[in-house]
């Protein structure tokens, strides 16, 4: 202020001889005084005038330490916030409870109307397909007989295009038999039945959503799905079915339009390749009205699906069924303030882990709605009218159920899909879990030490291409 105070009253000039701080003057019109002599009694005037504006005009205050900082983090969460609809203020909580049984009084609750599931390969695991990073039993830790340059070239699309062989010799591998839908599918099913599924969000390719009886139009398969494939000229672009595609897998011939001879790829997301345009078109008004999120199966580790889980409203809860904690380490996300999951903390207030594998959770979830009877009967009924289907259309071969045996002699050790329990008797499986579940009011943040070997992690990794289905539906 004194700087400028100073060149206001046409004070000494500071380096170069003009006033500090102020402009040069400008030419001065013909018939006014030259330049040194008084001004004129208006300009001096208007010269007072602004010199007590400027004086009037409050000081600025010096920021206090470290407040710079943090009203500059404010303000980026504000931008962000409202640019891509994230953060914002806490919501008042609507669980009673930070657990499995208080998720389930919400989801039982007039309150809750549309559920949204965000689900991964660990969903599928139970079916004989396996997921993509479990050490041991991973598909990418299976792979060395192709002789990639690195496991996850399999799956990418400039290698493909090059080299096919490698992801057709894996996919009828992975493709023998027919493989049913888990126990987790059929609880979305369920949700379905009775109104309350918004939109299933599923990375898997396998399938077995549609299997499971999930209305197409509730589905979307982010990272595509193996049910279509199409031609990859860009001047052809032939649309071919999931039998045409099995045909061809099981006659170990790389699979060519009939129209230009060019290369058939099943409609999966390779890496280098953009994602569905249902998966944008849909999310925005889906997550707008979201009541409750359920995310089975997932590391959520893949971009953009694990950003899906920010995009809800502030006080929706998120119920995570999973083998272990995920969605927390977004260091971005988590210094602006919004994105990560937050099960332990003393702010937590709407989010639930459940911790064990992800059938077993959904048995334990449907124990408190009251669902269980109806869960186990629709997996027996669903299980059986597979059973009967394949004993037609499986041409005349012995049907092999989720994973149980392989094409190389039956021995179920040599399967990448092998699980060690045979779980082609629906009433077996059912069984099993049902003696390996907790007390359901208990199971919320608790490991169940006897679902938690990490040979059978069902952390589900969510790379787009997860496992190849193996269904014969048509």
């Amino acid at each position: 202020m004194a700087e400028r105070d100073g060149a206001g009253a046409g004070g000494a000039g500071g380096a170069g001889g003009g006033p500090r701080g102020a402009a040069p003057s400008p030419p001065a019109p013909s018939g006014d005084p030259p330049s040194g002599e008084p001004p004129s009694a208006p300009a001096a005037a208007a010269a007072r005038r602004e010199e007590a504006e400027q004086d009037a005009k409050p000081p600025v205050p010096e920021p206090e330490p470290g407040t710079s900082a943090d009203a500059d983090m404010e303000l980026l969460r504000t931008l962000l916030a409202r640019t891509l609809g994230l953060g914002g203020d806490r919501a008042e909580p609507v669980l009673d409870e930070l657990s499995l049984a208080g998720v389930s009084r919400f989801l039982g609750s007039p309150r809750c109307k549309n559920v949204i599931c965000m689900v991964g390969a660990g969903i599928s695991t139970s079916a004989g397909i396996p997921d993509f990073r479990s050490p041991g039993t991973g598909l990418y830790s299976n792979l060395q007989s192709y002789n990639l340059p690195y496991p996850e070239a399999i799956f990418e699309i400039g290698f493909f295009k090059k080299h096919p062989e490698p992801f057709f010799a894996l996919a009828r591998e992975l493709y023998p038999g027919q493989f049913k839908p888990t126990v987790c599918h059929y609880f979305m099913r369920l949700l379905q039945d009775k109104g309350l599924l918004l939109r299933c969000y599923t990375q898997n390719i396998d399938t077995l959503e549609r299997v499971a009886g999930l209305d197409p139009e509730l589905l979307v398969e982010a990272h595509g799905t193996f049910f279509t494939s199409h031609c990859l000229r860009a001047s052809c672009r032939q649309r071919y079915s999931l039998a045409w595609m099995r045909e061809r897998i099981f006659s170990s011939l790389i699979p060519k339009c009939e129209k230009c001879q060019g290369l058939v790829k099943p409609d999966i997301v390779f890496f280098g390749e953009n994602l569905p345009s249902r998966f944008f078109a849909l999310l925005e008004s889906d997550f707008e009205k979201v009541d409750l999120l359920l995310i089975m199966g997932t590391s959520l580790q893949v971009q953009p699906f694990a950003s899906l889980i920010s995009r809800v409203p502030n006080n929706t809860p998120r119920l995570l069924i999973n083998k272990e904690k995920t969605g927390q380490s977004d260091p971005l996300m988590s210094l602006m303030g919004f994105g990560g999951m937050d099960f332990d903390s003393d702010k937590a207030y709407r989010d639930v882990a459940w911790l064990g594998d992800c059938d077993s959770g959904c048995l334990a979830l449907a124990e408190l709605l009251g669902w269980k009877e109806e869960l186990e009967e629709l997996v027996r009924r669903e299980h059986a009218a597979i059973d009967a289907k394949a004993g037609h259309s499986d041409r005349g071969a012995p049907q092999k159920h989720r994973g149980d045996e392989d094409k190389d002699g039956g021995n179920p050790k040599k399967s990448l899909g092998d699980k060690e329990k045979d779980q082609s008797d629906p009433e077996k499986s059912l069984a099993g879990k049902a003696e390996a579940e907790k007390d359901p009011k208990k199971p919320q943040g608790n490991e169940d030490k006897t679902q938690n070997d990490p040979e059978k992690s069902q952390r589900g990794s969510e790379d787009p291409p997860h496992g190849t289905g193996g269904t014969t539906q048509n």
